[in-house]
């Protein structure tokens, strides 16, 4: 019961934040306006809209005004269904590249490490692009398109968005789980388990990757900040018709408040049950 009060309050905690932030960042929508009474306006604005979501309107090109609710949701689950499918996509491949680096001799393994070291020093728009024209050169030389490179009308892209998206957070996912896994392959519960005759997919998904669950778990908090900061470009590159579009094309402080919090809020879900389900299998409580 503990747990789950200290879940929600961090849930509070961070709602009062995107709060505070997007009623500063109403300061500046219309010039650079820094008024107290402004931010003060801005904050019961929000919170009303919060205790009445709707009332949240939007103006239109037309200069008419209109519900928020009218084309909202086809940007939210758009960009959702794009982001946790690229943050679970990401920590798959990262841990199945852990495991399968694990299997290697030990000059292989280090050649792989320096090898991935000198793939994360590259620009992240480089490699978007590097796989867009990839995807480009094989439709003009087979006249086969593998996937959408980019949205069109109603036509929606998921698996390239999703694909490049994951790529950015992979190798860091990768790097990390490996550094994790190497060291916890010397500890002497795996060397007894190894001595008993347990295979290394056995010893490794079994009791390696459970115990550094909780380490992974903190990591992770940087690879969703990673992933929410690409998205923003991610939707411009792809013409991606998502929140954070919908977020730069009406800019209004309770617009903004109301569409940040509702996209932590499957975040935040996720991160609960991750806390729950570990502290449940290794008794760790964690901190986040």
């Amino acid at each position: 019961m503990k747990v789950i009060l200290d879940i929600l309050i961090r849930f509070l905690y961070v709602c009062v934040g995107l709060i505070l932030m997007s009623a500063f960042v109403g300061l500046f929508i219309r010039g650079i306006q820094l008024d107290t009474g402004l931010f003060l306006s801005n904050l019961v604005q929000i919170l009303k809209s919060l205790v009445f979501p709707r009332t949240l309107s939007i103006i239109g090109p037309n200069g008419m005004e209109y519900s928020i609710f009218l084309q909202f949701w086809n940007h939210y689950f758009y960009s959702l269904s794009i982001f946790l499918s690229a943050l679970l996509l990401a920590l798959a491949i990262g841990i199945g590249l852990a495991y399968l680096t694990t299997l290697l001799p030990e000059k292989r393994l280090q050649f792989v490490s320096k090898t991935i070291s000198l793939l994360e020093a590259l620009p992240d728009l480089f490699i978007i692009i590097v796989i867009q024209f990839g995807v480009l050169l094989y439709f003009k030389q087979t006249g086969s398109l593998l996937f959408p490179v980019a949205a069109t009308g109603n036509d929606k892209s998921y698996t390239l968005p999703i694909l490049e998206l994951a790529l950015i957070p992979t190798l860091m996912v990768y790097k990390v789980i490996l550094f994790l896994v190497r060291d916890e392959l010397g500890k002497p519960y795996v060397i007894l388990a190894k001595s008993k005759g347990f295979s290394k997919s056995y010893v490794f998904f079994r009791h390696v990757l459970r115990n550094i669950a909780p380490s992974i778990f903190s990591h992770s908090k940087s690879i969703v900040l990673l992933l929410l900061s690409s998205m923003v470009i991610f939707e411009r590159i792809f013409n991606i018709n998502g929140i954070f579009t919908f977020i730069i094309t009406y800019p209004e402080p309770s617009v903004i408040a109301f569409t940040l919090i509702l996209f932590y809020l499957p975040i935040f879900l996720l991160y609960a049950l991750v806390t729950l389900v570990i502290n449940k299998t290794t008794g760790q409580r964690l901190e986040w």
